[in-house]
């Protein structure tokens, strides 16, 4: 069966400065992609890619009218702005959330140029987006990839650092039960779930947490949150080794804070205005 939304397939975070945030995500350890260039969209970005998933780093080349919200949503810091769901067809995606009552936009297709053995290829995407009207403080869009051999590709999945994907998403909100209704129109009838305070939106695949400012706080002691209201926080990359990972932070000079067991976070000024945590599950 066919599914609109199948879980979380990359992560958006917006920079102001795309050449610094390259160089400071090499030096956290990661196999950083060549730069790609969407000239509809008149940006520029470059992925982490892992065997499911990936995340990348988005910076504006251009202004058009495509990317008037992100210039202006850059203008508060930048970080973790989107998550990108899987799915079986963007025109599924938009018939689905028309009638979950989400307003979504047309389907919009772009591609951008990438090398692939040696050879320049196209990967070519269809997206259908939600306005802000609909935005469960996350900005949620579906991604279909009409070539996916050429963004999920095994030589690409090797990090220094060992990570090997995502494991999740920390938003910051205030009130995060009343977002319930609104995730659920995305994921469904019943996929969220109050955990304490919080609240956890079950996606198909990785979740997305919830947590108000003072949990936020409590759990990630020494951070601060690169926002001042409500917003997506933090993503957590799993590796396979937690020790070796720091090993190779600490040879790259990146400062790290260890709040609990099990976890490295990675704070917003080493990492573009991204809080990133490593963790092993």
């Amino acid at each position: 069966m066919k599914r609109a939304v199948k879980g979380l397939d990359h992560v958006v975070v917006m920079v102001d400065g795309i050449d610094a945030a390259e160089t400071a995500y090499r030096r956290l350890g990661f196999q950083v992609q060549p730069r790609g260039f969407h000239k509809k969209l008149g940006t520029a970005n470059h992925l982490m890619i892992f065997d499911d998933d990936y995340f990348e780093i988005l910076g504006i080349v251009e202004d058009t009218e495509f990317n008037a919200e992100r210039r202006e949503w850059l203008k508060g810091g930048g970080g973790l702005a989107n998550v990108a769901l899987a799915t079986d067809g963007a025109d599924l995606a938009f018939d689905a959330f028309k009638q979950a009552g989400l307003r979504p936009d047309a389907p919009l297709f772009f591609d951008r140029a990438v090398e692939v053995a040696g050879k320049i290829e196209h990967a070519r995407f269809r997206t259908v987006r939600i306005p802000k009207t609909n935005m469960p403080v996350v900005g949620f869009f579906v991604c279909e990839h009409l070539t996916p051999e050429f963004v999920y590709r095994g030589e690409w999945a090797k990090h220094p650092n060992g990570a090997r994907g995502i494991l999740g998403v920390t938003v910051i909100a205030e009130q995060p039960a009343k977002w319930a209704s609104e995730l659920e129109k995305y994921f469904g009838a019943g996929s969220t779930m109050r955990d304490g305070d919080g609240l956890v939106a079950n996606t198909g695949t990785q979740p997305i947490r919830y947590l108000t400012r003072k949990d936020y706080m409590a759990r990630y002691s020494g951070v601060t949150p690169v926002r001042p209201g409500d917003h997506p926080a933090l993503l957590t990359v799993r590796v396979d080794s937690l020790a070796a990972c720091e090993a190779l932070l600490a040879r790259n000079g990146v400062k790290v804070v260890k709040p609990g067991a099990g976890r490295l976070i990675v704070p917003p000024s080493e990492a573009a205005h991204l809080t990133l945590e490593f963790a092993e599950r």
